[in-house]
C-alpha cells in the first residue's frame, strides 16, 4: 500500500518556502530536524518528507518521546532479547527495526532523557546497536526525522541537551512558522478543514461568517493549527457563531489592555470614538458594541496585512479575499496611511 500524499495548506511565502524545502531534501539521505511550536503541523512535514523520498513505500515510523515513561525509552526504540530484565518474557522488536528501509519520526526530541541522548547519539554515528541484553548487533536503516517544539540551542546552553546529538540530527532544519506568522493561510485552512469536515460527516456542515473569519485573520492562535481546527470541529457541531465570535473578541480585548496586541504599526493609533468602550455614562446595545468590535478588528486586520505586504496594495486585496477597489475604499475609511507617508 502506498503511502498516502499529506496535504500541506501553503499559501504564504513562509509556508510555501517550507513546502519547497521538503520536496528538494525528501530524497536526500541525510537527517533532519523540523523545529516550530507545538500545533504548526511538524508531524505533516515529516510525513511530507518521507512521502517524497524513495522509502515512500516503506513504514514511517512515530515515536513521541514525551509520551514514553523514561526507563521504557530505549526498550522502545532499540527492542529487547528474553530475559533482559524481569517481565521480558520473548524478545520485542525496537521501533527503529520497525521503521526498517522507512523513515523514523522521533517527535518532542527535547524531552528524550540525557543517558538516551547518549545511546541515540552513538546509534547515529554508528549506524547500529545492541537490544536491550543482546549481544547480536542490529543495523540501523531508516532514516531519522526528528523535531521539538524547544529552542534546543537554548537547552544546550542550560546543559539540557547535548550539543553533539544536536549537530548530527540537524544536518538539514526546517523551521515551520506560527500560524499568527502566516494568516495568508488562515482562509485557506478553514477551507480545508470544513471539506475534511463533510466528507467525515456528511451531515456536518461548516459555514464561517465573514466577519468572523477577519477576526480568525487578527486572533494570536498559541495553539496554532490544531487549534484553529479544534474551533472549526467545534462550530461545526455547535453552529455557534455568535459565541465563538464574542469569546474570541473578549480574548483579544484582554491581550489589547495587556500590551500583548502583536504591532502592525507603531504610528498607527486607533481613534478613541472607535474603541470599544464602555463607561457609567455610556451604554450601548449588544449590536452596537459588536459591530463597533468588528470595526476595530477589521482596520487592525487590514493593517496588519499591508503592513506585511509592504503596501503592495493588490497583494493585500488577494489575501483579504476583497475587490482591489473596496480595499482601497477602506483604507480611504479608516484613514489608513504607509509608515512612509
Amino acid at each position: 500500500m502506498s503511502f498516502p500524499k499529506p496535504l500541506i495548506v501553503a499559501q504564504s511565502p513562509s509556508m510555501k518556502k517550507v513546502l519547497e524545502i521538503v520536496k528538494k531534501v525528501g530524497g536526500v539521505e541525510l537527517n533532519v530536524l523540523i523545529t516550530g511550536e507545538s500545533g504548526v503541523g511538524k508531524e505533516l512535514v515529516a510525513r511530507s518528507l518521507h512521502y517524497y523520498s524513495p522509502r515512500a513505500d516503506r513504514p514511517f515510523i512515530k515515536v513521541n518521546s514525551a509520551a514514553l515513561p523514561s526507563e521504557l525509552i530505549e526498550a522502545e526504540l532499540f527492542g529487547y532479547e528474553r530475559g533482559a530484565f524481569t517481565g521480558a518474557d520473548k524478545r520485542k522488536i525496537g521501533m527503529f527495526e520497525h521503521a526498517a528501509q522507512g523513515s523514523i519520526f522521533l517527535d518532542e526530541i527535547g524531552e528524550l532523557p540525557t543517558l538516551l541522548q547518549s545511546k541515540l547519539l552513538q546509534v547515529l554515528q554508528d549506524k547500529r546497536y545492541y537490544r536491550v541484553g543482546g549481544q547480536k548487533e542490529v543495523n540501523v536503516l531508516a532514516r531519522v526525522i526528528a523535531a521539538t517544539n524547544q529552542n534546543l540551542e537554548s537547552e544546550i546552553s542550560h546543559g539540557h541537551f547535548r550539543d553533539d546529538l544536536y549537530y548530527r540530527l540537524s544536518t538539514i532544519s526546517i523551521h515551520i512558522p506560527p500560524l499568527r506568522e502566516r494568516i495568508e493561510d488562515i482562509p485557506h485552512l478553514v477551507e480545508h478543514f470544513a471539506q475534511k469536515i463533510e466528507k467525515t460527516s456528511p451531515d456536518l456542515k461548516l459555514n464561517i461568517p465573514g466577519r468572523l473569519l477577519d477576526i480568525f485573520m487578527l486572533y494570536h492562535w498559541s495553539g496554532n493549527v490544531r487549534e484553529l481546527e479544534n474551533y472549526l470541529n467545534r462550530l461545526s457541531i455547535l453552529q455557534n457563531y455568535q459565541e465563538v465570535e464574542k469569546e474570541i473578541l473578549q480574548i483579544l480585548e484582554k491581550r489589547h489592555k495587556h500590551g500583548l496586541t502583536p504591532a502592525v504599526n507603531s504610528r498607527e493609533k486607533t481613534p478613541p470614538d472607535q474603541e470599544v468602550i464602555s463607561s457609567q455614562d455610556t451604554f450601548l446595545s449588544l449590536k452596537e458594541v459588536r459591530d463597533q468590535a468588528v470595526k476595530k478588528v477589521e482596520k487592525e486586520v487590514i493593517s496588519r496585512v499591508l503592513h506585511q505586504t509592504n503596501w503592495n496594495r493588490r497583494e493585500a486585496s488577494r489575501i483579504l479575499k476583497i475587490s482591489y477597489r473596496a480595499l482601497l475604499y477602506k483604507i480611504k475609511e479608516m484613514n489608513l496611511k504607509p509608515p512612509y507617508n
